[in-house]
């Protein structure tokens, strides 16, 4: 047997405010694009989208699926069965519905099924049934341990061979945790004979400024029998960080400072509105965080910090989205007014360009002095007649050439399906 429990009189620990940074978007860090197994509050943490409550411990872990289960922090999939102890099978229908059954006497759960425990036949009888020695380390823990910022706690930890055959190099490890929070006082044990106990301590230490989450903690033991097979288990338990008062404080003051931001948010995307720009986009994240804000501040009056805590992360984080959304709407309007400008300057130096061609091609073909001479025996027609109908030539030449441009100009200026005009 493998027993984790808390030492007595051995519960120590004090508040350190100290000068501790802290976040000033929320509490915690990570709790948005969590993935499967890790515990979490609400769906929108989720990167699956699901967030269901565990069968016993009662919290809640993110899950691939909808109709996934969660038994002690295990996820278990719809429509699988796992061993949720030595002799128990916790079963997730497809709907989604939990179950458990426990195995018969003389077997026990392996694989999310009920087998014969470990028995060889005698071949040259029917009734004897001669048991082949086990190796065994069994492992139960506490399904939960909690403690505030800046505090510790030690945990103590009772090891027995509970098997039939003498154990060596015994290891004692533990994950899911940062190294810098824990200590193990004695992490391995040279022998273990049938029937003896081992004790060792993991002292868990909390910073102030340490995030506010619940961690899925693993702790194993793995050992050798005479044969040199290494046989080892695994439990696993919940580490609950809980805000201190410092915390706590700094809580309601986000709290206070998230509403004044969406006020000011709220008037930037009316005044937006009111210009004729798009900003559905941050309208709507803006109804949802105003809901959100409005839980924050029922738990807070609960005095439920930690799950308060949880939310305004998500808030926070639904803000930058808000702030990031308006962002591109700017980015778009600027762009919408430089391309505008852009277009009229185009135009303009189309326009300059088409004049000067037509007035360096008009007098490049006016006739010199000797160009056009009347032959010697035809008589020049009136110079005012003349002159007249050069004239008129010429402004026929102009509008015609005007038609064009102007024809030109107009083909720079077709809609586009957002309503703007582009050079073909």
């Amino acid at each position: 047997m493998f027993l984790i429990q808390p030492a007595n009189a051995e519960y120590t620990g004090t508040l350190d405010i100290g000068n501790t940074q802290y976040p000033p978007t929320g509490m915690v860090a990570g709790t948005t694009g969590l993935g499967t197994g890790e515990q979490c509050s609400y769906d929108s943490q989720c990167i699956s989208g699901h967030c269901v409550d565990d069968e016993n411990d009662g919290n809640k872990y993110c899950v691939s699926g909808a109709n996934d289960c969660v038994y002690d922090g295990n996820v278990i999939a719809a429509g699988t069965s796992e061993c949720i102890s030595t002799d128990t099978i916790g079963t997730c229908s497809a709907s989604g519905s939990f179950s458990t059954s426990i195995c018969a006497e003389g077997e026990h759960c392996s694989g999310g099924v009920c087998v014969a425990d470990s028995s060889s036949q005698d071949s040259g009888s029917d009734n004897e049934t001669e048991t082949t020695p086990a190796s065994s380390i069994d492992i139960s823990a506490l399904s939960n341990i909690e403690i505030i910022q800046g505090q510790t706690k030690k945990v103590k930890v009772e090891i027995i061979n509970d098997g039939e055959k003498d154990l060596t190099d015994v290891k004692l490890t533990l994950s899911g945790v940062p190294l810098a929070l824990y200590k193990i006082t004695t992490s391995s044990f040279s022998s273990l004979e049938v029937d003896e106990k081992e004790y060792s301590y993991v002292n868990f230490s909390i910073p102030q400024n340490n995030e506010v989450k619940t961690y899925t903690v693993k702790i194993a033991v793995s050992a050798k029998d005479p044969s040199g097979v290494t046989i080892s288990g695994t439990e696993t338990f919940l580490l609950k960080v809980l805000p201190s008062e410092e915390t706590k404080k700094k809580a309601n003051q986000t709290y206070l400072n998230y509403t004044d931001v969406l006020e000011e948010l709220g008037n930037i995307i009316n005044q937006e509105k009111a210009r004729g720009h798009d900003v559905s986009e941050a309208e709507s994240l803006l109804v949802v965080v105003r809901q959100e804000l409005g839980e924050v501040k029922k738990k807070i009056d609960d005095g439920n910090y930690y799950e308060a805590i949880q939310l305004m992360n998500d808030v926070g984080s639904k803000i930058d989205q808000i702030k990031q959304s308006l962002e591109q709407v700017k980015l778009s309007s600027l762009a919408s007014g430089s391309q505008i400008l852009l277009y009229v300057v185009y135009t303009v130096i189309i326009v300059i360009m088409a004049l000067a061609a037509y007035y360096f091609y008009s007098n490049k073909k006016k006739p010199t002095g000797f160009e056009g001479a009347a032959p010697p025996m035809i008589e020049a027609k009136d110079e005012h007649e003349t002159l007249s109908s050069a004239e008129s030539a010429s402004d026929t030449k102009f509008e015609e050439h005007a038609k064009r441009v102007h024809k030109y100009l107009k083909s720079l200026f077709k809609k586009d399906k957002n309503g703007f005009g582009y050079a073909s």
